[in-house]
Parts: structure tokens; sequence; C-alpha cells
């Protein structure tokens, strides 16, 4: 049965007066930490109060933060945060300072969570006794620690520009930083009230790791105002202020998996959306977002160590997403049918929609080289294997025969029929090779059969389209995730026939053993020659070796030389072919097929 929750239409644009609804100036609220605007891994007692991050096993490397509710647009307001305790964690590979740090102070509603200080429109003030703003640090006040109270205080009635200031259990500390609030500025004095009128306020803001603080926004909570200023709870009195964002419940909230093979182009579409829908606030499930939080870059052994323990923080974090109601994007693989049921499962009320990013071959191919340039990053040649054979392409749940929760199932290059098209003969070609070749071949795939494939490249909504059900394989839990998930930001797409390559040199070096047909998710296999011929015109290339250094313009010109022996050995070629170079300029393919050159993502995970 189709779902009945709403329906999106068929350019797919979010609906936000549904999604989360910004209060302006509502009666009596009180400033607490917002839960709908904090890290996943950050827990926020029930007096709304108390903070800290997650800190078992992978947790204790990352940073965890959380803004207040509530934001000002004028007058000189104070909020305080006392450090209650520091939480034990094993870094025996990290310096004692670094395993506790308390960052706070204040940032446009807008901005991301975990870049408190190192952005234009946020502030920070840490216990190491630094100043940070727009990524640069200064010396300012003394170092903070366990019972500190630090109280942050923003003046913006200052002419011609604003400052914040800190004290420390009492003692003030000076002014850290003057800036300009106005439209030049950071947009929140007398400016015109954004679309989302979050980004035209100033809110409290904390960044923790492995510490426990509790906030004062008001006399009642404990707080000692600076002199000169006021709590930061009568800025509702004083009707200075802007509200936070925040959901209603999990049937507004939706949930995109991304589902493509390793640098298939998941994480630029799913940045793209981000960026283009900041009034959905999603939330990029992903390694990307598990790297950001522990503000890790490569460092060698360091960061090999850490990455092992990346799919048990993503883990606990798909757990916690499945009860925190909020937008979010699945960005992993999810190739097998049962792992997205799995994961999907607990999302219960929410929208769940499926996009799908499967390129050309030769287009998958410039992808993958790009990326292991870019990243030295390889996919182990076994679960590669793993994913081509047990790769099923996800369906609706109004779609006959469909045992999957997906609401709705989107197309976001090639359309449904072409990607099966190409996905079967990635599955047959595999093991075509395998059966002629008794060595283990690198880690590539030849699609040259399908050069001469009429489908176009167009965008597809799946529907009620019967594509006939099979027996899949079994999956494996340990291919649930994959922990290479960065992919390239260039989509390039090449309209010339010849050459179909999926994965030729992919990681170069690597060695995958043969592997067994998966049965096709659109039905069997053909079971005999001249069944094969009728399913598929170049059946032949299933017993007959040919050059894998030759394109091929047509199915014809295929067959011709499937007649002659090639003098191709697996020793002096790549099995799968090399590919032509791309003559099309960049086309990302998206939603609207509209162009989009030189697009490159900055970190989003939080808008």
């Amino acid at each position: 049965m189709a779902s009945t929750k709403r329906q999106l239409s068929e350019e797919w644009i979010p609906n936000s007066t549904n999604t989360m609804t910004p209060h302006h100036f509502v009666s009596s609220p009180r400033v607490v930490l917002n839960q709908a605007d904090c890290d996943l891994d950050f827990n926020v007692e029930s007096d709304g109060l108390v903070g800290y991050g997650l800190h078992d096993q992978g947790f204790a490397y990352c940073w965890s933060a959380a803004r207040a509710n509530v934001g000002i647009t004028r007058g000189r307001y104070c909020f305080g945060c006392k450090i209650v305790s520091l939480q034990q964690v094993p870094m025996e590979d990290t310096d004692f300072e670094e395993r506790h740090i308390c960052r706070l102070g204040i940032s446009r509603g807008d901005d991301m969570l975990g870049e408190l200080g190192e952005t234009k429109y946020s502030f920070g003030y840490d216990g190491t006794g630094k100043f940070s703003h727009e990524e640069k640090s200064s010396d300012y006040g003394k170092r903070f620690g366990v019972g500190d109270t630090i109280v942050c205080c923003i003046d913006l009635e200052g002419k011609p520009m604003a400052s914040i200031g800190f004290s420390k259990n009492g003692k003030w500390l000076g002014t850290a930083l003057h800036f300009f609030p106005s439209p030049l500025g950071l947009g929140v004095v007398d400016s015109p009230l954004k679309d989302f009128q979050w980004k035209s306020a100033l809110f409290p803001h904390v960044l923790l790791k492995n510490v426990v603080v509790k906030m004062q926004f008001s006399l009642e909570d404990g707080l000692v105002p600076q002199e000169g200023f006021k709590p930061w709870a009568s800025a509702i009195e004083d009707r200075n202020i802007i509200m936070g964002p925040a959901f209603s419940d999990q049937s507004n909230c939706e949930v995109i998996m991304m589902v493509g093979l390793p640098a298939s182009g998941k994480t630029t579409w799913a940045e793209k959306w981000v960026e283009e829908h900041p009034e959905k606030r999603y939330v990029l499930l992903g390694t990307k977002l598990i790297l950001d939080q522990m503000k890790l870059n490569d460092c060698g052994e360091r960061f090999d160590r850490l990455m092992d323990q990346v799919t048990g923080v993503f883990n606990v974090l798909l757990t916690r997403a499945a009860i925190i109601p909020r937008n979010y994007i699945i960005d992993q693989t999810n190739v097998h049918k049962n792992a997205r049921k799995h994961k999907l499962k607990p999302f219960a009320d929410y929208q769940k929609i499926a996009v799908v990013v499967f390129p050309k071959p030769e287009e998958l191919k410039v992808r993958c080289d790009k990326r292991f340039k870019e990243t030295g990053k390889k996919v182990p040649p076994d679960s590669l294997k793993n994913m081509i054979a047990n790769y099923v392409l996800p369906k609706s749940m109004d779609m006959p025969n469909s045992d999957e929760y997906f609401d709705q199932v989107k197309f976001v290059e090639l359309n449904r029929d072409e990607s099966q098209m190409y996905l079967d003969q990635m599955k047959q070609d595999r093991t075509s090779i395998s059966n002629t070749s008794s060595s283990q071949l690198q880690c590539s795939d030849s699609f040259h059969s399908l050069a001469g494939s009429p489908l176009q490249n167009q965008e597809s909504f799946t529907g009620g389209v019967n594509h006939g059900q099979g027996i899949h394989s079994q999956i494996h839990p340990s291919n649930y995730w994959m922990p290479s998930q960065v992919n390239t930001n260039v989509h390039v797409v090449d309209q010339h026939h010849g050459s179909m390559n999926s994965f030729s040199e992919v990681y170069p070096g690597s060695q995958i053993p043969p592997v067994p047909l998966a049965p096709s998710p659109c039905g069997r296999y053909p079971i005999n020659r001249n069944e094969a011929n009728e399913a598929f015109p170049i059946s032949n290339a299933a017993t007959m070796p040919f050059d894998y250094h030759r394109s091929y313009n047509d199915n014809s010109g295929f067959q011709r030389h499937l007649q002659t022996p090639s003098s191709a050995t697996p020793d002096s070629v790549s099995p799968f072919g090399i590919p032509k170079p791309s003559s099309r300029p960049p086309d990302v393919s998206f939603p609207d097929y509209k162009p989009y050159p030189g697009f490159t993502p900055q970190r989003p995970r939080y808008y």
C-alpha cells in the first residue's frame, strides 16, 4: 500500500512549511539548549541546561556541539556556562590538554555547529585561553576547567561596532573582539529578516570534547550577570528575540537514502541537495560527518586507527537518528537490499526516499580515477566484488512484489531501465571473465558490449512499474557499511559510444578472485545460447574472448570481433578495458538535469 504521508511534487521540491516551525516572539518560552539544533551525539538533560557529548570508544575523539533555542537581534545580554566535570576517556595517543576541551561563544543560527570560532558568523573562547574567529585564534584570557564559570557578554548596542567579551568566575577579562552586526557584517542588527529567521539572530553556542557543562540563561539558572548586561532570558520580555528551529513530529520529517557504488557521485549529489534546501536542515549521515566531528585530517597511522572506530560511531548515530525527529540523508553505498531494510526499519514514521546514483560505466571510471588521485583511498576488492554481485536497485512500496520501505525512489542519472541493463551486464561480464581466466584479475569492469545502448540518460521516477522479482544473494553484515564514501565533485558524462568501463583501475594493484553470478533482480538469466541471443544481443561475450583495448561502436561490430580470438592476454591488458576520454562538458545530471559546472561542496552538515 502506498504511503499516505505527504507526497513530493514531480520536481521533488521540499515543503518547508510542513517541516519545521520557526517561532517568532513566542509568549514566555524558556531558554534552554535546543535539541533540534545540536549534534546527534549531544545529550541534553531533562532540565535543558546540562549538556555533554557521548564519549565511549570512538566518540571520545569527536567534538559535539549545541546551540540555545533563543537568539537575539539587539540589546546587551549575557549567559553563563559552568564546567561540571570531565568525562574519563582512554586516549593515550592524545595529549591530556586536548582530551577535554570546552569552547563557548555565539554564532548565527545558520552557521555550522561543529565550527564555532572557525567561521565569519561565530566567536568562541575555549579552555586553553584562546579566542577564535574565522579560523584565527589569539591569546585572550586565562585557562579554565572544572568548577569554573564563564560568562559570555554580547553588546549589540555599540556604535558603530558591536562587541563580545567574557568573564571568569565573576572577573571581567575584557573585550575579545569588535565586529559589525549590520547588513555589511553579521546581518543581525538593522537588517531585513532573512528567509529563515534564525539566520537573523545570534545564539549561545557550546562546542565540547569530553566535558559536561551546565548552562545559565537566567537568574533562576544561577547566572550572575556581568555589570551592564542583562540575563539572556530577559531578551524575551524585551522582544529582541528570534526562536531557533524546531521539528513538530517524525511524520513531517524525511530520510533520504543514497544508493550507488563507491565514487558514483552520491556525496556530491547529497551535498548539493543540502545546500539547495537549507530550510530542511539535513543531517548528512556518513563517514564525512564523523571525520568532521573528529576534526581529523589524514595523519598516517593514527588516522587509520581511528577509521577502524568510525563504523561503531556511525551505527550509534543511525540508531539515535531514528528517535530524534529531523531530516536525514544516509550517505553510504546501500546497494544490499536487506541492509537498506535493516537501516530503514526504525524510521517507520518518516517519509522514506531512495536516491539512486547510477552513472554510465565510462563516467564511473572517470570518477573512480579522480577519487583515487585525490584521496589515495581504496575499496577492498572482496567488498567491491560483493557489492556488484548483490546490488539490487531499490523499489518503492507501491511497486508490485516490493518488500522495501521506500515511499519514493528517484533515479538522478540513468533511469531505472538503463541502470538495470548496465547492472545485469556488469554481473554477467564479471562471471564470464572469472570463467575464462584462472588467474585473479585486477579490480575493473568491462562494458564494451553495452556501448550501443539506445537508452538515453534521463531522470526517472519509479511508481507502479513491475520490473519483476528475483531471488537475491545473501548479504553479509560486514558490508552494511563501507568506509570509503568520499566522492568526487565533478560529473562528466561521455555521450560517445565506445568502451564502457566502470572500475578499470579504480584501485590500482588490487586483485579480485572469481565471483559467482548473482541472480538478476529483474528475473532469471538466459539458460542457453538461443535464449541468450534473444535476451542479450551480445551474449557471445560470455563465452568468447575479446580485445579489451578495442572500442565497439555498435553491437554488430562487437559480435563480428568476437568471432576472432583476441591476441590480448590477462597479463598484458586490464581485463575490463580502458575508457575513452570524456568529450562532454561537466553535467551533474542532478534532479533538474541542468548543468552545474564548478560545484565545490563545502562541509555542510546542519543548515
